[in-house]
């Protein structure tokens, strides 16, 4: 078995394998004393690294963060929700939050230039953000290309920390786009214990389990970093979003997601051409049932569009038997995400104001630093 490439198109047949090779512990070992939340419930968040450390700092009242970031290489989708209702869970929880939009990254190993890059973090995350709940106020949010001297200085210190052996191993290469991207997110991930920043504190990131290869060589270049004590980071780990036609979901293929700036007429239609577990014909389904195992649209339902367990759970049991045909579990999925878009697309005008008020804000503080492309 070998590691999983953080830039590559990446699909798990066997979690419980991958959780075991690379020492990934199950999230119902700290369920309890999480939040009551629908994500880790039905196993969608279904891993954890050191999470003790974050929940411990909670209970003792100390400080502690939760960090992600973006990839402005598309547009974004359903099937990116998961890491954002993470954070807003830690958010609520009286997490720090630390945002980076990776601009540098989809540069280096993306080829998107840096202004195209930035207006797709407007247009396609920011404003997303702030309207599915971000606290954008209380959030530490930078473009890679302006960290500051001293989050880009400390990304280059960190290179004595990996051995060339080490980065071949973890991502295949050590090709040199990949080395500067990779050496620039060990700093986004360690940002919230910098000095500037308070200094160390336990700290979580949520990530598919892609990105895990980033999460552990920052966590060996955390315990080898002798100018800072930083604490290993934690990590939380959620399934993917199988796409509406079978396989993975990408930002690239249209066909494989819905995004929430798409129309309510575009999303129905997607849906209505998406992969069922429907049988061929209504005498069979009615007699042998659909297979929710195979069904993109169940999916969709269990991953976001239905909150109420025992709803989801009627809608299988209907399904499964019988009693329901793709055609209908479709009808409830459109109905949903028309209800959801409706509101979504709302609160994304409304979210514009503070997001360009905001945005102004730091481009007034950050005058005088440019990067050049």
């Amino acid at each position: 078995m070998t590691d999983i490439d953080p830039w590559g198109d990446v699909e798990v047949a066997d979690y419980a394998a991958t959780m075991a090779q690379f020492g990934i512990e199950p999230i119902e070992s700290v369920a309890d004393r999480l939040p009551d939340n629908r994500l880790v419930r039905r196993g969608i968040v279904f891993g954890q690294r050191d999470l003790e450390t974050v929940l411990d700092a909670r209970d003792r009242g100390d400080p502690f963060a939760v960090m992600t970031g973006l990839m402005p290489s598309g547009v974004f989708h359903f099937g990116h929700l998961a890491v954002l209702e993470q954070v807003r869970m830690f958010q609520e929880m009286g997490a720090e939050v630390t945002l980076c939009a990776a601009d540098i990254e989809a540069y280096a190993t993306r080829d998107i230039p840096i202004e195209d890059a930035r207006e797709l973090v407007v247009e396609e995350y920011l404003l997303n953000y702030v309207a599915l709940g971000l606290d954008l106020d209380a959030t530490d949010f930078y473009f890679q290309s302006e960290a500051g001297n001293d989050h880009l200085v400390r990304s280059k210190l960190f290179s004595r920390y990996v051995t060339q052996n080490e980065f071949e191993a973890t991502y295949g290469t050590a090709d040199p786009g990949k080395l500067a991207s990779s050496l620039t997110q060990y700093a986004d991930i360690l940002r919230p214990q910098a000095p500037e920043n308070g200094g160390p504190k336990p700290t979580v990131v949520p990530v598919g389990i892609d990105q895990d290869p980033h999460v552990r060589l920052t966590r060996d270049v955390a315990s080898r970093y002798r100018e800072t004590a930083y604490l290993k980071p934690a990590s939380t780990y959620h399934r993917f979003m199988r796409g509406l036609q079978g396989g993975k979901m990408s930002s690239s293929d249209p066909r494989s997601h819905i995004a929430l700036t798409d129309g309510v007429s575009e999303a129905k239609r997607k849906i209505d051409a998406a992969k069922t577990g429907g049988r061929a014909s209504v005498a069979e389904h009615r007699e042998k049932g659909g297979v929710v195992e195979e069904d993109m649209v169940f999916e969709l339902l269990a991953f976001h569009l239905v909150r109420d367990d025992d709803e989801l759970e009627r809608i299988r049991r209907e399904y499964e038997s019988g009693a329901m045909l793709s055609g209908e579990l479709k009808q409830i999925a459109k109905d949903r995400l028309e209800t959801f878009l409706r509101k979504h697309h709302e609160k994304r005008e409304a979210a514009r104001p503070e997001v360009e008020q905001y945005l102004a804000e730091r481009e007034s503080a950050n005058a005088g630093f440019e990067v050049g492309t």
